[in-house]
């Protein structure tokens, strides 16, 4: 899926070690950040910290209860019900949040949520 959009305008598509010893992308800053399927707490403020004022983060991974469905099953892996809610409380504009069980691709429970960096939305990006 990351293949079809290199080379799109405005999109930057790399691949990291996102729990490396260095956070590979310290000083740098973004207008979206896309995370699917990955929890890594020690990183989640570090990750956070990469959107400018105003930028989206679409943030999607798995929570308590997935465990049923089969991996992940630790609760390393796994999101507290309402965690992400509660990690966007201060200084973010909740614009759409989800959190169950869902079918496809595969039976799952997720939570969803997409925010925007900043206290108060004027307008959507």
């Amino acid at each position: 899926a990351l293949d079809r959009l290199q080379g799109l305008t405005g999109v930057r598509v790399r691949e990291l070690d996102l729990e490396a010893d260095t956070w590979p992308l310290a000083g740098e800053r973004y207008d979206a950040v896309v995370v699917t399927n990955y929890l890594h707490r020690p990183r989640f403020d570090a990750m956070l910290a990469l959107l400018q004022t105003g930028g989206v983060l679409i943030y999607e991974t798995f929570m308590v209860g997935n465990e049923r469905f089969g991996k992940p099953s630790s609760p390393a892996f796994l999101l507290q019900p309402g965690e992400l809610l509660e990690r966007l409380r201060d200084g973010w504009s909740v614009v759409a949040f989800e959190q169950g069980e869902v079918v496809a691709p595969r039976p799952a429970a997720v939570q969803r949520v997409c925010a925007v960096k900043g206290s108060r939305i004027s307008r959507l990006p």
